[in-house]
């Protein structure tokens, strides 16, 4: 790929060690800072905020004047914005020069003036700012720059959004010239995705006009609009033009689908995806009829999961945004070489050739799991260079909308300077911030960063975005390699033993490989790196080891200000009460503990296990449907529990879950009936929920019913909710039930 600057514009330094400007020495200086007299704020902002830096490295304070009319010979560091002089600089753009003793700095705007002030301290001064409140600013006696200076950067992705909490900090966007603002918004942004349910909402519209809806396996749903209905379309012009008349200033609107899979399959909609060759057909015809409507403004919208190829026929308006998502993408490897990402690369390329007003949305780290080891530091620069050769011109790298989460300072700085520069040698990149911000441990943790890529790379395991750190635990997460990091982790917290700053940053970046231990506890909780502890041959407790590590993790959670552990649920104190949940073995009066179970139907080939080991065990599932829990996607299943003998029967509870986002429901039933000879059953009880409780987005419940009869073998009748409702995301397709512990008492 060529260099960012080789493409639009040249960066020139001559410098040696014999030909430098001396800026100040001892506290003193001969230097002014100039700005116009008409200067406006932001330029002037630039000079401000110089000053203030320059003070800090060299103890000498510059004067801020009004140009007079500067030459050579001034010692003057002069910041102008001059859009007439500047043009090719666009909005960011900028150029640093040296004539003779003054150091010139300029934008085309004002904005491209500031960006160009904070490179003159990053690359000329020495300064950093590795996160919002870590900032390394180098205390020097005497302060020089090379004497013949030519750097003019012009960037090619013009919007850079890095979705990071911490990066919010406004210092951190100037510094880093990102184009978000302090509240992670985009300014020049009316809707920015997903906005379909904003232009048509469910609620009026959907009761006394379903025809305005997706027809979804035979039934009107509220999952995305028909898109062929002459009445959508101008109802949500009317929509739009509404919002944008309360924001006038924002260019880009979005006019996008929802975040769910149930596009419209009535005739009309079929009959143009089939045209196009995709349900994108129908988005693009869409979208292309509403931009034209609005001729002066920039309209976005989605290509998605079942929009993300590109039409066959119909080309995106000129003033058609097209959001490119690689939701599906494996992260092991870049996107350029990775084989599985083959039709990904294809739907790029088509695009490509269509249009070149592309936003990509990429994804950086593991949302269900954002503590959690995520190597993938190997493949940001190249996917960054592989979108750029493909005619993006802006990227939203989706990082974490919470606080913390696995290296999340490390990797906004790499993706920040990276956008801005995509020809930047990363790898240096990530050693100066590793050094700056962890200290003398940085080397020691730039070898876990290493080994844990080696390790996913020679395993050929894909990295997914929703993936957990059990997927990785029989190869680059296993016991053994797990092990090694933490002696990586044991010597980086050695070198800075005595430095109570750097040796929190260590812990915190240590505390993946602890969750990741915390979580493959699951996988085998009788095991050796399980859960519990045999305190008898009859009797198991929770492992006192487990326990404290538990402990320490949630501790080092709430003091890194930790939000969530997963995307969207999962504070620090509801993990704690989780896994305090499962760490209880419920054996004391359990008639069912270890007993056979018998199923029918056969859970889903995904989840189906062992029952007895998943049902009958003791042990109550977390949040992790893939892990201690059974899954069904049929409308109805039973399971039966051989007690062994006949026995007095006083109560019997089911356990369940519900995982909106991933279509789980609770049941809409379980009938309990009791049996002494396995043939002839008796109701012995029910509990149901008609209504799909929404307000559990993640959770899990009991079902339960006294029974107070004798019996050997209990059976547990579950009906499920069999299809998503019409307002579900999943309208129309299958849900699934799945099921935990069967406790008999």
């Amino acid at each position: 790929m060529k260099s960012i600057f080789a493409l639009l514009g040249a960066a020139l330094m001559l410098s040696s060690c014999s030909q430098t400007l001396k800026l100040a020495d001892k506290g003193r200086s001969a230097y002014r800072i100039v700005v116009a007299a008409d200067a406006d704020s932001l330029t002037r902002l630039a000079a401000e905020r110089f000053q203030g830096y320059f003070r800090q490295i060299s103890q000498a304070e510059l004067p801020i004047m009004t140009d007079s009319g500067t030459t050579a010979d001034d010692h003057a560091i002069v910041f102008s914005t001059d859009t007439s002089k500047h043009a090719d600089l666009g909005n960011d753009g900028f150029v640093i020069f040296t004539d003779g003793n003054r150091i010139d700095i300029q934008g085309g705007t004002s904005r491209g003036t500031l960006n160009g002030m904070y490179t003159l301290l990053d690359d000329y001064l020495g300064c950093r700012k590795y996160s919002a409140t870590v900032e390394v600013i180098p205390q020097q006696g005497k302060v020089t720059v090379p004497k013949r200076i030519y750097d003019r950067q012009v960037p090619v992705i013009t919007f850079r959004d890095t979705h990071y909490r911490g990066t919010n900090d406004q210092g951190y966007i100037d510094w880093h010239k990102l184009s978000h603002d302090s509240t992670g918004g985009k300014p020049d942004w009316g809707f920015w995705c997903h906005s379909f349910g904003q232009l048509l909402p469910a609620d009026p519209y959907f009761k006394t006009h379903p025809e305005y809806f997706a027809l979804v396996s035979g039934q009107r749903a509220t999952t995305q609009p028909c898109l062929s209905n002459p009445a959508v379309l101008e109802i949500m012009c009317d929509n739009l033009a509404k919002a944008m008349a309360a924001k006038p200033e924002a260019k880009y609107w979005s006019v996008s689908s929802n975040d769910n899979f149930g596009y419209c399959q009535c005739a009309l909609c079929a009959e143009v995806d089939s045209i196009e060759g995709s349900p994108t057909g129908s988005v693009i015809r869409f979208v292309n009829a509403v931009a034209e409507r609005f001729p002066d403004k920039v309209i976005s919208t989605l290509a998605y999961q079942y929009s993300r190829a590109a039409p066959k026929v119909t080309k995106p308006r000129e003033n058609v945004n097209i959001m490119f998502c690689n939701i599906e993408c494996n992260r092991s490897q870049p996107i350029a070489t990775d084989s599985t990402s083959a039709s990904f690369r294809r739907d790029m390329e088509e695009w490509a050739k269509l249009t070149d007003n592309i936003l990509v949305w990429d994804y950086v780290i593991q949302f269900k799991n954002l503590v959690s080891p995520f190597p993938n530091f190997h493949t940001l620069q190249p996917n960054i260079q592989y979108f750029v050769d493909n005619h993006v011109v802006a990227m939203f790298e989706q990082g974490n909308r919470e606080v913390g989460g696995e290296f999340a300072d490390l990797r906004a700085y790499l993706i920040s300077k990276l956008l801005w520069n995509p020809s930047a040698n990363a790898d240096s990149l990530m050693n100066d911030f590793l050094n700056g911000y962890y200290g003398p441990a940085g080397g020691h943790i730039k070898e876990y960063i290493n080994l844990i890529t080696q390790n996913l790379e020679q395993s050929g395991k894909p990295l997914s975005i929703f993936g957990a750190p059990t997927d990785g635990a029989d190869s680059y997460l296993s016991p053994e390699n797990l092990a090694i990091y933490e002696s990586c982790f044991d010597r980086a917290e050695a070198a800075v033993a005595n430095q109570p700053e750097f040796l929190k940053r260590v812990k915190i970046a240590r505390q993946p490989l602890r969750y990741a231990e915390l979580e493959q506890t699951k996988l085998d909780p009788y095991g050796p790196n399980g859960i519990y502890v045999q305190a008898t041959d009859s009797v198991w407790e929770t492992n006192p080891e487990y326990t404290k590590k538990l402990e320490d993790f949630i501790a080092l959670c709430k003091q890194e200000g930790v939000t969530r552990l997963s995307e969207w649920h999962t504070t620090p104190d509801e993990y704690l009460d989780m896994m305090r949940k499962i760490s209880i073995v419920r054996q004391d009066g359990n008639l069912s503990f270890e007993k056979p179970v018998a199923l029918s139907p056969a859970p889903h080939p995904k989840y189906d296990r062992s029952a007895d080991k998943v049902l009958t065990n003791g042990l109550h599932g977390s949040n992790d449907y893939k892990i201690q829990w059974l899954g069904w996607d049929v409308p109805r299943f039973e399971a039966v529990v051989d007690l062994g003998s006949e026995q007095e029967i006083a109560r019997v509870t089911a356990t369940y879950l519900q995982v909106l986002t991933d279509w789980i429901f609770f049941p809409k039933q379980v009938t309990f009936y009791v049996s002494s000879d396995g043939k002839d059953y008796a109701q012995a009880g029910m509990e149901a929920q008609p209504e799909v409780n929404r307000a559990v987005a993640i959770g899990s419940r009991d079902f339960s019913s006294a029974v107070g009869r004798k019996g050997r073998y209990v059976k547990v009748v579950t009906d499920g909710v069999g299809i998503c409702p019409p307002w579900h995301l999943g309208a129309g397709k299958k849900a699934f039930a799945f099921m935990d512990e069967i406790v008999v008492e």
